[in-house]
This record gives C-alpha cells, sequence and structure tokens, in this order.
C-alpha cells in the first residue's frame, strides 16, 4: 500500500529569498522537524506534529518579525489543491501550501511572468528576491546595532516593501528613508548605515 505524503510546502527563506518544496508527510516520525533552506541552511520554518490528527507550521516574517504558527488538520491537507500563506501582521507573502504539482506550477508561471515584464532580466528573478530579503536582514542588524538613526531620536522605525524599494518610517515624527534593494551594490551601500531625513512640509 502506497501512503503519499499529505501535501507540499514551499516556504520563501527570510535570508536568502530562495524558495523549494518540502513534503509534508501524513505521518512525521518526529514530534518536531526543522526545515532547512537548501541553498544557504538557514532555518526556513518547523514543522510540529499535534495531537488529534493534526500539524503546525511555525513560520517568522523577516519584514514584521512575527512569530506566525499555522496549524491544519492532515485530512484537509489532502484536499488543498494549492493556498497562500501570508504573515498574519502584514499580508507578507511567505509561500504556499498545497498540491506539489499545482505549487511547481506556479512557480513557473511567476518566473514566465517576470521574464515577460522585465526581458532583459527574466533569468534573475530568484536573485532579486535574494537580494530584497538580504536587505532587509541587514536593516534588521544595523537597528540593532544603533545605525539606524532618526533625527528626532526615536527609535520606533517601520519598514515597508515597494517593489524593488524599502521604506523605512519614522512612526514618531514622519522621517523616512527610500532604499533601493535591486543589486549587490545596493546591498553594500547598507554597511555604512541608514539616516532618515525629515518629511517635506506643505
Amino acid at each position: 500500500m502506497l501512503i503519499r505524503d499529505a501535501c507540499g510546502l514551499a516556504l520563501y527563506c527570510q535570508h536568502c529569498g530562495s524558495i523549494h518544496i518540502h513534503d509534508v508527510p501524513f505521518f512525521p516520525d518526529e514530534q518536531r522537524t526543522r526545515l532547512l533552506c537548501e541553498s544557504c541552511g538557514h532555518e526556513k520554518a518547523r514543522l510540529l506534529r499535534l495531537p488529534h490528527g493534526r500539524v503546525a507550521v511555525e513560520a517568522s516574517c523577516v519584514v514584521c518579525g512575527t512569530e506566525n504558527r499555522f496549524v491544519y488538520a492532515l485530512r484537509r491537507l489532502r484536499h488543498i489543491g494549492l493556498e497562500k500563506i501570508y504573515c498574519t501582521t502584514d499580508r507578507f507573502e511567505l509561500g504556499y501550501i498545497g498540491r506539489r504539482r499545482r505549487i511547481e506550477e506556479l512557480m513557473r508561471f511567476n518566473q514566465e511572468e517576470f521574464e515577460a515584464l522585465h526581458p532583459y532580466d527574466g533569468k534573475n528573478f530568484i536573485e532579486k528576491q535574494r537580494i530584497l530579503l538580504e536587505a532587509l536582514n541587514r536593516i534588521h542588524d544595523l537597528a540593532r546595532a544603533g545605525d539606524v538613526v532618526c533625527p528626532c531620536g526615536s527609535e520606533e522605525l517601520t519598514a515597508d516593501i515597494r517593489g524593488s524599494y524599502i521604506v523605512l518610517e519614522c512612526e514618531h515624527c514622519g522621517s523616512y528613508c527610500v532604499l533601493r534593494a535591486e543589486s549587490a551594490g545596493d546591498l553594500e551601500k547598507l554597511r555604512f548605515g541608514v539616516g532618515l531625513r525629515a518629511p517635506s512640509r506643505a
């Protein structure tokens, strides 16, 4: 008798931006399984076996730092065609869950759409995702080290992704900074800290 996996799970690595599909087994061998990125070895998520035939997926969001927990009944997972997984706080897309074939088709479609919109840069779709997430990680490291500076002295900042840019804004005074995150050169500039500028007043 062949026991098929419950479904596939594909999550973007919040460290390097790569995405790979993992199998979610009907009968997990371990109570807790770490899902590691095949490219950089970073932990992408934890898969937990719960009582009453359920599993939980725990994954953090690099944008807002939220530790997300998604609980599924194994019986339901086998009937999911494809669902997107979003951060519960800021709706940042974390990945997909469902049938492996459907996930592979969507990943191919995303790549083809990017190539159609950017005919001279289509092959760099995954690389651009990697650079964007790496930029967010560097900004978080700078903030922890006190190297993200607001003129008002506040450390309460928000980060918002807009295309290939990251917008940092002070929640206290509205000062902001727009950071390009498209190339290795953009990442290099983040080594020297980030300074916000005061918003223009009408």
